[in-house]
């Protein structure tokens, strides 16, 4: 099951200090030369994006760019904003240049939260841990219980597989932040993991109620419910999400299964023969499963 997390970035191996100024000439040097960028405080700087670009699931919108498909970050391109630049780059791929702009704003964002969260974001989905770890400790050192940072530590743990930190982690940024979305969904996505659909479903469904069309939402509360062998209430909320997405095999399967266990199995067939052959090896085994359950070539 994929987790998203409060701006998750990915990143190549760069340098993680900020570069050093290109030596200019004595003739050329100007009172300019030794200007430097006012530092702004955490609460000067919002972290988080009031932009109008809609995400196809708008739920966490506003806490996380990893929401928005590729097309919609190739909108946001040619963003003035630093930081969100910063995010973008390294969401794209783009490491050196998302580095680089980091290194130039490091007079203005120093005392900034969210610039240190944003460089560990970058070192953590290039999975230099140890490094990522240390700009989030940055972050809290700047703003103590920064949320984000909290909530990625949870993400970091969770990579490095030693999810009962993670739990703790989400646990400890949820209790900062009671109106936070992000830390909730992630709890919750790992509740479901360790088979706590109870405890996963109304973290779920409140999350929902203020985006009722986010299609990841959508599926985390069908499969709560299929997992609670409530396999009535799965199909009404896998229902909801529009047909063209069925083909995912995180939606298409389970569906197809609830179809099954609700006996009603052409139509269980017909979900299954829309859904694409998935390349993960999980997945694929479960496609497998199914494809037998149902008497489908797999």
């Amino acid at each position: 099951m994929k987790l998203h997390f409060w701006l998750l970035l990915t990143l190549v191996a760069c340098s993680s200090t900020p570069e050093k100024k290109k030596s200019i000439p004595p003739e050329k040097v100007t009172n300019e030369a030794f200007k430097k960028d006012k530092a702004l405080n955490s609460k000067d700087v919002p972290d988080f994006y009031n932009g109008k670009i809609q995400a196809i699931n708008p739920a966490l919108q506003d806490e996380t760019i990893d929401r928005f498909a590729a097309p919609e970050l190739a909108s946001m391109e040619q963003t003035t904003d630093p930081l969100l630049s910063i995010a973008i780059n390294c969401l794209q791929g783009d490491f050196n240049q998302g580095f680089s702009i980091a290194s130039k704003n490091f007079d203005k964002y120093q005392k900034v939260a969210v610039y240190w969260n944003l460089i560990g974001n970058c070192h953590l989905n290039q999975g230099s841990h140890r490094k990522a770890l240390l700009f989030y400790n940055k972050a809290l050192e700047v703003s103590a219980n920064y949320v984000p940072a909290l909530n990625n530590i949870g993400v970091l743990y969770f990579r490095q597989g030693q999810e009962q930190k993670a739990l703790i982690a989400f646990e400890r940024a949820s209790s900062h932040a009671k109106f936070a979305k992000t830390p909730r969904y992630n709890l919750a996505k790992l509740y479901l993991r360790f088979g706590l659909a109870e405890s996963a479903l109304p973290l779920f469904q409140g999350l929902l109620s203020s985006a009722p069309q986010d299609v990841d939402l959508l599926n985390a509360v069908a499969s709560a419910y299929f997992l609670m062998s409530d396999y009535q209430r799965a199909q009404e909320n896998f229902s909801r999400i529009p047909k063209e997405q069925w083909e995912n095999p995180e939606i298409g399967l389970n569906l197809a299964m609830t179809l099954k266990k609700l006996g009603r199995n052409d139509e269980a067939k017909e979900v299954f023969s829309s859904v694409a052959k998935p390349k993960n090896g999980e997945l694929k085994r479960y496609h497998a499963v199914i494809a037998a359950q149902l008497g489908e070539k797999s």
